[in-house]
């Protein structure tokens, strides 16, 4: 219901269409694309409005305890091939201790259509906040690590139509993107952490750069939405650490 969420959809298609058709190349490894490589930035301004909507920026604010970052959107192509690699096998982002990650699907996603998954908290609540280790687990690794079989009931898969949003702490739970079979899936991230990240060099994983973050952020009026966006402000020495890799 929030003004704008019709034209970040449409945007969202169109640069979620640029990916398939990318993804379809003889070196292709889609699951890895940036649609910033294939769209104008114009083409994002839609998902930066929706995602600094400020009854979102509250929410995310309750639940972190901390005034939140915004840090960028991504928009991701999951072709139905069946492929446990990156992003579909389990894992916790490394960001923060807290964060949310917003996830809107583009497409109408079934058990088999590669949904968001999430390890129910009751089966493992994740390491001692001193715990430095993100392992990045197949299925099997992940039971070894939780020591016990993993069963449908304890995880949350996120089916849902077209539109579908979903909010996920991703830090502190283990997630991952369902292998898709039956059809292809897409969607759009947002992510916000606080201002003051754990490990802000692992930040910074979106399609949008800083320079293009900051020159959209000019024309933004409310003062809570500049400094979300301009969150490495607070840590002035992050203004000149590099982008992630990972």
């Amino acid at each position: 219901g929030l003004p704008g969420t019709d034209e970040m959809l449409t945007a969202g298609s169109q640069i979620s269409a640029a990916l398939a058709t990318g993804s379809r190349g003889p070196r292709s490894r889609s699951w890895r694309s940036s649609g910033a490589q294939l769209v104008d930035f114009e083409t994002y301004r839609p998902l930066l409005h929706w995602a600094l909507h400020l009854p979102l920026l509250k929410i995310i604010e309750g639940y972190l305890g901390l005034p939140p970052a915004y840090d960028g959107p991504k928009v991701a192509y999951t072709p139905a091939d069946g492929r446990q690699a990156g992003t579909r096998l389990w894992h916790r982002d490394r960001e923060d201790r807290r964060m949310v990650k917003i996830a809107i699907y583009l497409t109408d996603v079934p058990e088999s259509g590669g949904p968001l998954q999430c390890l129910k908290r009751q089966v493992y609540d994740g390491p001692p906040d001193r715990d430095f280790r993100y392992p990045v687990l197949t299925h099997a690794q992940l039971e070894r690590r939780v020591g016990r079989p993993i069963h449908d009931d304890d995880i949350v898969s996120c089916v849902g139509l077209s539109g579908t949003v979903i909010f996920m702490d991703t830090a502190r739970l283990y997630h991952r993107g369902k292998p898709a079979i039956s059809a292809s899936r897409s969607a759009i991230f947002h992510s916000y952490f606080s201002r003051t990240p754990r490990h802000p060099f692992f930040c910074e994983r979106s399609d949008i750069s800083r320079s293009e973050l900051a020159h959209f952020a000019k024309d933004l009026s409310s003062v809570e939405q500049r400094d979300a966006v301009h969150w490495r402000d607070a840590i002035g020495w992050m203004r000149f650490a590099p982008r992630s890799v990972v």
